[in-house]
């Protein structure tokens, strides 16, 4: 049911008609008293190699108009190797093998509180402002933080050529109104506003399809904002004030239909709000130093309501100080990188036989019982953290047709929570190989650049770790060490009436992966006893033709395990996808463009279902039955084709001065069947499998002045 919802969501998004402003990225320069120009671009260092980083960088262009994603800038990071969406409906992120908890999210440095509505309907970020999203997906430096092994760091853009403009759009999901404009000729401002729309939707659906009407008794609804305001002090320093939120809600009413326990029937209700405000000082004198001071402020709730009186709740704000600066104290050739993060975070939790989602159990149960008494918890805690980092980045002496450079950090955390101080150290070691002949425009194997790079990054324990259940203040955080040996080509061709570029990256990585924890069943407590380990290769090849031809190619094959306990055997990550492959390309005309985009992936990992076993409860004395699983198996391979087409018009209806558009999306072209999951009935007698999407066409009408 919940996938004719989904599908008859994504149907319903197409015709939208919204205004758009000029999304050039160019310097744009104003003037000061003194009338010389000021830069308006966000503050970056430009550099020789030395300031090369373990990185994927997304311009906001490509993410807009990336093919399968409708300009959704997060879903367009499955195009990168090793990097997955875990299916058509849930857009949260899969790293190198790695689970969804690994990951950080920024927006222009705030910490973003969730990626996506309800899962993956609509990203909570505006793609329209977005200017580049930087991708770490692990060995990375020092300049990243705790908790966390990927980092995904998006910037929203400073600027815009109009004076004021905007775009509104409105459709069966949700309405959605941008605003941005310049304040005078020294700053810029943007806001943005969503809200869903969803109730006719919902009353509709029972016409459609053959559902309970009487499952949806809350109609699930989001809304989310943000907004930017920057204002350029002197040619030095830059203010920038900005603000994210967002709120997703819900409630689905279960009975015997849907669930057998009879405490678990009843409305399952969930609240999940977030908002994030921060005020920030660019510094940057060129050549010499680029700082960076943040005050910020976020909150984050979750609340969930089970059953029969099952409720988990947690709240926590965080108050920091960051500080970030760069320093050369011999341009190019030093580079010196200090930070600090001061925190402090007002938690607290309150569960009444409830507990978060758990990977790697096939027959999860949220509930914590003893002696079959709901566990109750209520507890709150002021925490705090203190974080600092140093690193230096340094070319080395070397030999003829050799370029030696390394970059050497190290990370310190302290979390009052658990008591713990800990040291990360990270490093690189790069070399170019062979010499560079600008004079001559054929194809050689020289230059190549070779990167070795290791780390050790720590993920503190969640507040709900140590306090539900049995409390374990003696957990540790987990650990992971990274080794990642990377090799990059630039085939570059200027000389022609057509320049070409081609890239071509090759990328081994191994993780360790040590002290994770989980949920102890017999001791109903946390601890650190789960281990694993991911090992993985990536390929990819980029070629550009002048700026109208772009194809890439992508193949990653990624190894991802774990080990719950020393008494359990090792057994494949729930994430894990062995086998990923991606074809593309885009051709781009004065006033026409057309992309395609093909994926292929090993498919879903399921519990194959062998018998069943009755079951009476002590407690209630219901009877039931237990099933019977048999080794992880793996469904038909999933594979997909997207198409896409924008036709561009100068005048429409005798209005010069606006620009309009027609975009047409084709998802899954050949209407490829691709499981989702395999789930079972009520009585384990048999396996039934779920599709993902199936051919699904996409329509936009731009208007843009």
């Amino acid at each position: 049911m919940l996938k004719k919802i989904l599908i008859l969501l994504i149907c319903l998004l197409p015709f939208s008609t919204f205004a758009q402003t000029d999304e050039t990225t160019e310097p744009n320069t104003v003037k000061d008293e003194a009338s010389r120009p000021i830069t308006m671009d966000p503050v970056r260092v430009e550099a020789e190699r030395i300031e090369r980083k373990p990185r994927h960088i997304l311009n906001g262009a490509f993410i807009r108009s990336a093919t399968g994603s409708a300009g959704d800038p997060l879903r367009v990071l499955n195009h990168l190797p090793s990097i997955g969406v875990l299916n058509d409906f849930v857009g949260v992120l899969s790293v190198r093998g790695g689970g969804p908890e690994d990951n950080l999210y920024y927006f222009d440095r705030l910490p973003l509180g969730y990626p996506y509505h309800l899962h993956g309907i609509v990203s909570t970020v505006n793609p329209e402002v977005i200017e580049n999203i930087d991708v770490y997906p692990g060995g990375y430096g020092a300049e990243f933080g705790s908790d966390a092994q990927a980092v995904i760091d998006i910037h929203s853009r400073t600027k815009t050529d109009t004076r004021l403009g905007g775009t509104v759009n409105l459709n069966f999901v949700y309405w959605q109104a941008f605003l941005e404009g310049n304040l005078g000729e020294r700053g810029y401002w943007y806001s943005f506003w969503r809200r869903s729309n969803m109730g006719p939707l919902f009353e509709l659906l029972p016409r459609l399809f053959a559902i309970e009407s009487d499952l949806v008794t809350e109609v699930p609804s989001f809304w989310s904002y943000q907004g930017k305001g920057v204002y350029q002090l002197s040619r030095t320093h830059r203010l920038v004030v900005n603000a994210i939120a967002a709120d997703d809600a819900g409630e689905l009413n279960f009975t015997a239909n849907e669930v057998s326990e009879s405490d678990l029937r009843g409305p399952l209700s969930s609240d999940n709000p977030f908002d994030s405000q921060g005020i920030h000082l660019y510094s940057e004198k060129q050549d010499t130093f680029k700082s960076i001071v943040s005050l910020t402020r976020s909150f984050s709730r979750t609340v969930l309501k089970y059953g029969d009186g099952y409720f988990y709740r947690d709240a926590r704000s965080i108050y920091a100080l960051r500080g970030d600066l760069e320093s050369w104290v011999k341009y190019p050739d030093t580079l010196l990188a200090s930070g600090f993060v001061l925190s402090s975070l007002p938690t607290s939790l309150i569960s009444v036989g409830a507990r978060p989602f758990e990977e790697g159990d096939p027959d999860y149960d949220f509930r914590l019982k003893q002696d079959g008494e709901k566990i109750r918890t209520s507890v709150s805690k002021s925490l705090h953290r203190l974080e600092g980092y140093l690193q230096a980045t340094q070319d080395l002496p070397s030999p003829r047709y050799a370029d030696f450079y390394a970059t050497i950090g190290m990370r310190a955390n302290y979390f009052n929570l658990i008591d713990n101080f800990s040291l990360q150290p990270r490093g690189l070691l790069g070399v170019t190989l062979g010499p560079e002949d600008p004079n001559t425009d054929q194809s050689s194997f020289f230059p190549i650049d070779l990167r070795l790079m290791s780390g050790s990054y720590v993920q503190n324990p969640q507040f709900y770790q140590v306090v539900l259940g049995k409390e374990n203040p003696e957990i540790a955080p987990s650990l992971a060490k990274h080794y990642v040996v990377a090799l990059e080509k630039v085939l570059e061709s200027k000389k022609k009436r057509v320049p070409t570029r081609t890239t071509i990256e090759i990328a081994g990585y191994y993780k360790d992966l040590r002290d994770m924890i989980t949920y102890n069943e017999s001791e109903r407590r946390y601890r650190n006893q789960r281990i694993g380990h991911v090992k993985g290769v990536e390929v990819s090849l980029d070629h550009e033709i002048g700026k109208a031809f772009r194809g890439w190619l992508s193949y990653t094959y990624t190894i991802s395990k774990r080990q719950d306990s020393p008494r359990d055997d090792e057994r494949f990550y729930m994430y894990n996808t062995p086998h990923v492959a991606t074809i593309g390309m885009s051709y781009q005309a004065e006033s026409w463009e057309c992309s395609a985009n093909w994926q292929y992936k090993s498919g879903v990992l399921y519990s194959p279902l062998v018998d069943r076993e009755p079951y009476t409860n002590p407690f209630t004395k219901n009877k039931t039955w237990l099933p019977i699983y048999g080794e992880m198996a793996r469904e038909a391979a999933y594979h997909r084709l997207d198409l896409r087409f924008h036709k561009s018009f100068k005048s429409v209806f005798n209005i010069d001065k606006w620009k309009w558009g027609f975009t047409l999306e084709i998802w899954n072209v050949y209407n490829h069947r691709n499981i989702l999951q395999v789930r079972y009935d009520e009585n384990y007698t048999k396996e039934v499998r779920i599709a993902q999407l199936p051919m699904i066409p996409f329509v936009a009408v731009t208007a843009e002045f």
